[in-house]
């Protein structure tokens, strides 16, 4: 269950964000490419019910192929953890999305 407490749109020269986009990044085939969108910064509570420092955003992503693709992300700033959702229903970075950002 996600509970947003503080949510607000996310500074452009937040230095937490910068770091976020550059964890998020990272994570991908081809880090230049991709673009940032809906990057909301705000204390949520996670599946046990604690505070946490969440980004939560979308990025749209160029492939190798040209091809262009948009996904969720999650990022956790005190963890300086970096979630992107792949499509699958099951895996960690999907989960963590729907109980924390949604």
């Amino acid at each position: 269950m996600s509970v947003p407490t503080t949510e607000r749109p996310a500074e452009k020269s937040d230095p937490v964000l910068d770091k976020a986009k550059a964890a998020i990044a990272s994570k991908l085939e081809d880090p230049g490419s991709v673009e940032f969108s809906d990057m909301k910064r705000a204390l949520r509570k996670n599946t046990l019910g604690r505070p946490v420092d969440t980004i939560c955003g979308r990025l749209k992503k160029i492939t190798a192929s040209g091809e262009v693709g948009e996904r969720p992300f999650l990022y956790l700033v005190r963890e300086d953890e970096a979630y992107v959702v792949d499509g699958k229903s099951g895996s960690a970075a999907s989960s963590a999305y729907r109980n924390i950002c949604n």
